[in-house]
C-alpha cells in the first residue's frame, strides 16, 4: 500500500494542502475522501499550488485497527519513537513532511482527517493560533479548542511548532456512509479557500453546504474545560446513546468505571464519547464560546497586546523558553487567578504548573513569527 495517494502540482506557485488519512487504521473515511476529491482535482487540473493525500498509519489500515503497537497519533513528541511498527511509520511520515516543505512554493495548510466512535456531527479541533483558526473558520462546523492542549504528542501540536497551520477534521462515527462525504466536502472547501483549483466557488459551494447543515444548531465553537483519562479502557463503559455535542447537566452518568457511575463534572457539551475498545480518553466536556470573544481575542493577538504582560506585577518574561516555538511568562499564582481564564486566554495563553508553586504561561508562536524567528 503506497503512502502517497495523489500528489498534483499546478503550473502556478501557490498554496500547499496537505490531506492526511488513516492516522488510526480503524478511520477508513478520511482515506476514501482523499483517494475521491484527489481524483476530482487530476480531472480538474489545479491552477495553483499543491496538493498531496497521504496515508497514516499503512500496517494499522491494512489490519484495520487503531494501530498495531501503540496509538501514533499521541507520538509526535517524542524524538526517537524506537523501531515498532508505529514507530516507522512516525520515522516515514517524518521524512515525507519535511519533503513535502522543501518542495513547497507557498505555505503549508494541513487537515488530518479522523472519524469517532460515537455519534455527533462533524467538528474541527486545533491549536488556539490565529492561523489554525482562519483554516478552521473556513470549514462550517463546529470548532473545539484546548482540547490540542489537553492531549500531548498529536500531529497538530507537532505542526504548530513547525509553524505550518493545520486542523483535524472529525467527521463523523467510522462506520457512518456520510463521513466519507463530510471528510471529502471538508477537503473541497479548503481546497476553494485557498485558491487552488479553477472555478472554485462553484466547486465547493455544495460541499459548504452540506457540512453547514451537518453542524446547524450547534455552537460554533467551545472550549475544552474537562478530560476524563483512562489508563485503561478494560473498567470503562460509556453510557449508550451518547453524542458529541450534546448537552449534558452536572452529575448526570456518562459511563461506569470499575463498578461506580462517572458523572460530569459540570454543565455542558460532551465531546467524543468512548464507544471502541482501545482509546486513552473516556470522554471530553466544553463551553461554548460566543463569536464575540473570538473577535476580540483575534484584535488583540494581531495588536500584540500580550506584549504589555511584562509590566504587570508578579509576570516575568521566562528564563528559559521550554520550546522555541512559544512564547511564555512566569505567573504569580494570585496574578493568574485574577487574570486567567479571562485575559491570558483572550492573548492566547495556557497555564502550566512550575515546582516553585508559580505558573507558566505559555503561547503558540503564529507561523509568521516562527519564520522571522529563523530568519
Amino acid at each position: 500500500m503506497s503512502r502517497i495517494l495523489h500528489e498534483l502540482r499546478g503550473p502556478n506557485p501557490g498554496p500547499t494542502l496537505v490531506g492526511l488519512g488513516g492516522v488510526h487504521g480503524n478511520e477508513p473515511a478520511g482515506v476514501e475522501a482523499l483517494v475521491e476529491v484527489g481524483e476530482e482535482l487530476s480531472e480538474a487540473g489545479l491552477l495553483r499550488g499543491e496538493f498531496v493525500a497521504l496515508l497514516g498509519n499503512v500496517p494499522a489500515l491494512s489490519a484495520g485497527v487503531r494501530f498495531v503497537h501503540r496509538d501514533l497519533n499521541r507520538m509526535w513528541d517524542d524524538p526517537d519513537p524506537g523501531a515498532d511498527s508505529e514507530g516507522e511509520q512516525l520515522d516515514a511520515l517524518r521524512t515525507e513532511l519535511r519533503r513535502i516543505r522543501d518542495r513547497s512554493r507557498g505555505p503549508i495548510f494541513l487537515v488530518d482527517l479522523h472519524t469517532t466512535s460515537g455519534d455527533g456531527p462533524p467538528f474541527t479541533v486545533l491549536g488556539d493560533t490565529l492561523a489554525n483558526r482562519s483554516m478552521a473558520l473556513a470549514l462550517p462546523v463546529p470548532m473545539v479548542l484546548g482540547l490540542a492542549d489537553a492531549v500531548p504528542g498529536t500531529l497538530i501540536e507537532s505542526l504548530d511548532t513547525a509553524g505550518v497551520a493545520s486542523v483535524a477534521f472529525e467527521a463523523g462515527r467510522h462506520d457512518d456512509p456520510e463521513s466519507t462525504r463530510r471528510s471529502a466536502d471538508a477537503l473541497r472547501v479548503l481546497v476553494s479557500w485557498l485558491a487552488m483549483s479553477r472555478n472554485r466557488v462553484e466547486y465547493a459551494r455544495g460541499a459548504r453546504q452540506r457540512l453547514a447543515a451537518a453542524g446547524n444548531g450547534f455552537p460554533s465553537a467551545v472550549r475544552l474545560v474537562h478530560r476524563h483519562s483512562l489508563e485503561s479502557t478494560d473498567e470503562f463503559r460509556m453510557k449508550g446513546g451518547l453524542r458529541s455535542f450534546q448537552e449534558v447537566e452536572r452529575g448526570q452518568v456518562l459511563a461506569r468505571q470499575a463498578g461506580r457511575p462517572v458523572r460530569a463534572p459540570t454543565s455542558g457539551r460532551l465531546l467524543l464519547p468512548l464507544y471502541q475498545e482501545s482509546g486513552s480518553d473516556g470522554f471530553f466536556m466544553g463551553q461554548p464560546i460566543k463569536r464575540s470573544w473570538l473577535r476580540l481575542s483575534a484584535a488583540l493577538r494581531r495588536r500584540r497586546m500580550d506584549r504589555l504582560l511584562r509590566f504587570l506585577p508578579g509576570i516575568r518574561p521566562d528564563r528559559v523558553s521550554p520550546v522555541g516555538a512559544v512564547a511564555s511568562f512566569e505567573v504569580h499564582p494570585l496574578i493568574r487567578r485574577i487574570f486567567f481564564p479571562s485575559l491570558f486566554r483572550l492573548l492566547g495563553y495556557r497555564a502550566r504548573p512550575l515546582d516553585d508553586g508559580r505558573y507558566l504561561l505559555v503561547r503558540r508562536l503564529e507561523p509568521a513569527e516562527l519564520a522571522s524567528r529563523e530568519g
